[in-house]
């Protein structure tokens, strides 16, 4: 039987979990390293139990040896798992509370995600036990000794494989302990959830984090169009520097240490430096071949204007054209469009090359010399850490980069060099950026910054060291750069605007549909009310006891249908503004799904649901209402530039 039972548990894993399959394959040989032992038996009605046996002999018993699927039902029974949509599980034992709670949540749940810290232990589950289907359901994910090291980049994978079918539960997840398991390897699985919290955190992030800074974002495109058009692209360059070193020049404390080293590398690699670099690099002398922004705010237009005339126009500006109009007016030097992967730039359709770079500057800069083909890259001043509250970053840096930190926000995290260093929330996404983008990275990726917190998947050494190994050779990056950038013509820049002056005019037709839609969903609302308020209906509890369900289910409806429609609104409209408007979708969708979790009473929650769809139409509408705006401004200036079409 054990065998049989291997061969079905082991084909389930092969085909979704190949390198877990080997793992196990290579541990049947090998004796266990924990140096733990397991005992197999059968209890007093027959059922499978298994011992533990820790190296100091003390025996942990898994299950019951009486009934241990009674005991399973009462841990689901005593679990929060009011809305078990999304639920992580610490621990497989001999998966007894694996069926109870597939058995109690199988009609609600989307996804459960099973860790185990054990791998001799999952390999005695694997030989004796029959939890085939269990491997094979793509309503589990398996994690199975992982280390510590590459847990955030597995679960953010997972998470992003998984799409806005569990996206938008990342609200909700549940917690179920196996307690022999805990009590055995409790501070892995602490560990295990710090990284799923990190993951859905960043997936939340990457949605993006203020659909105000989004809008202003979409402003700044719309006021950019015409340099867009007139300026060259960052596709032009992609996979240009093949094999060619690339070094990206952050602005974290530890920039003070090695920054003189740059002056040794003009010819021997492509330096892409965070604008907000710029000014410590001038002030060393040291001029970078490219420039990485990605920051909407007026500030960045006051940091350029800082630096003098002579040094910009040595440095190619690599911007996504969501950077404010006045920033650019303030950067004499040579441009090159770099897009983002939002919709807004298919809806421009004048193709200037795309790359999905993380929330940082420096992350942009990371998978833009990725694209060009750069090996290794190198970083220095990626910090990711603080020294501490006051000390944010090197020397000389802008004043904007003061960040005016909250001692209470800072936490610790490892460092590359230390023990830990202090971050925060936003500084430690930008890290598990760098390792999700270094994880999918074919090259090799140096972290030279000699401080700050460890980025797990670059290689350790100094910056003297990565020069002395990687940059030997000599290239003439300058002039790769220039001969490579083609610039629009003229004949260029007509047929784009015959294009796109008609996609505008469409455009302005369907936004203006979502905008009534929005008015008549918070109409009908307005009308549910008053109609209440007439009812003499003036609380919650009121409301509960006196409203009819009927009628204010037939109403919930009507209004969710308004709704629904914008959501499945296609065309120019997805294209223009579905960034934004996912964004805020995303955000409420979020809201939606959490409150079956903080109130079983259907009647109560569907009110909850009223409630947060009056600010769901309120936020589309205004965002629709400040874009429609922006777009006839658009056109009317690019009718004035370039004529009718």
């Amino acid at each position: 039987m054990s065998v049989l039972t291997r061969s079905k548990n082991m084909k389930a894993i092969r085909r979704r979990y190949p390198d877990l399959a080997q793992a196990l394959e290579d541990s049947f040989a090998s004796p266990n390293p924990s140096g733990r032992t397991y005992e197999f038996s059968y209890g007093k009605l027959g059922k499978p139990c298994l011992t533990v046996i820790d190296k100091s002999g003390k025996q942990h018993l898994m299950h019951s040896r009486y009934e241990p699927e009674k005991e399973a039902e009462a841990l689901i029974a005593n679990a929060d798992l009011q809305n078990p949509k999304l639920v992580a599980v610490m621990g497989v034992g001999l998966g007894y509370h694996l069926r109870a709670l597939q058995k109690a949540i199988e009609n609600e749940n989307i996804l459960t995600i099973i860790f185990e810290k054990d791998l001799h232990l999952f390999k005695e589950v694997v030989s004796k036990i029959d939890i085939s289907d269990l491997l094979a359901s793509e309503k589990t994910a398996w994690f199975v000794a992982t280390e510590e090291s590459e847990a955030y980049v597995k679960m953010f994978n997972m998470l992003t494989e998984g799409g806005v079918k569990v996206q938008l539960f990342l609200k909700t997840i549940c917690l179920l302990e196996h307690p022999v398991s805990v009590a055995l390897d409790g501070e892995h699985y602490v560990k295990m959830m710090q990284a799923l919290r990190d993951a859905a955190y960043a997936i939340i992030f990457n949605y993006g984090n203020c659909p105000e800074d989004s809008m202003i974002g979409v402003e700044n495109i719309m006021k950019n169009l015409s340099l867009i058009m007139r300026t060259p692209g960052i596709k032009d360059l992609f996979g240009v520097f093949r094999g060619i070193p690339g070094v990206i020049v952050s602005t974290g404390p530890s920039l003070d240490k090695n920054v003189e080293l740059l002056k040794e590398l003009h010819d021997k690699a492509l330096i892409m430096a965070a604008d907000s670099s710029l000014r410590i690099l001038e002030k060393k002398g040291i001029v970078p071949h490219m420039a990485a922004s990605i920051e909407r705010i007026v500030h960045v237009a006051t940091m350029y204007k800082e630096l003098s005339d002579e040094f910009k126009s040595k440095i190619w500006l690599a911007a996504p054209p969501l950077i404010r109009k006045e920033a650019y007016g303030n950067w004499n030097g040579p441009k090159i469009m770099v897009y983002r992967a939002f919709e807004h730039f298919k809806w421009i359709n004048m193709p200037k090359g795309t790359i999905n770079g993380g929330p940082s500057c420096s992350n942009l800069a990371f998978k833009t010399l990725v694209a060009l083909g750069c090996d290794p890259i190198i970083l220095i001043g990626q910090d990711c850490a603080f020294v501490n509250a006051e000390k944010t970053h090197a020397e000389e840096a802008p004043a904007v980069t003061n960040l005016r930190l909250n001692e209470n926000d800072l936490f610790q995290v490892k460092g590359a060099y230390e023990d830990y260093v202090w971050t925060n929330q936003i500084y430690n996404l930008f890290c598990k950026a760098f390792e999700t983008d270094i994880a999918a990275y074919d090259g090799v990726c140096v972290d030279a910054t000699e401080g700050g917190s460890f980025i797990a998947g670059a290689e350790l050494m100094t910056f003297r060291e990565a020069i002395d190994k990687y940059c030997t050779e000599t290239y003439n990056i300058s002039a790769m750069v220039q001969n490579n950038l083609r610039e629009p013509t003229k004949y260029d820049l007509m047929k784009e605007w015959a294009a796109f002056s008609k996609t505008m005019l469409e455009t302005e037709t369907e936004v203006e549909r979502v905008v009534k839609l929005c008015d008549d969903g918070l109409a009908m609302i307005e009308n549910f009310e008053q109609e209440a308020a007439a009812m003499g209906i003036s609380d919650t509890e009121g409301f509960l006891r006196d409203y009819p369900d009927y009628e204010f289910e037939k109403r919930l409806a009507q209004i969710n249908s308004s709704r629904i429609k914008i959501m499945n609104m296609g065309g120019y409209f997805n294209l223009y503004l579905m960034h934004i408007v996912q964004m805020i979708i995303v955000r409420y969708e979020l809201d939606f799904n959490q409150i079956p979790s903080l109130c079983d009473d259907k009647k109560r929650c569907g009110l909850q649901h009223m409630r947060l769809m009056k600010g769901w139409f309120t936020s589309i509408g205004g965002v629709c209402k400040l874009a429609l705006d922006l777009l006839k401004v658009a056109i009317k200036e690019l009718h004035e530039e370039f004529g009718e079409s």
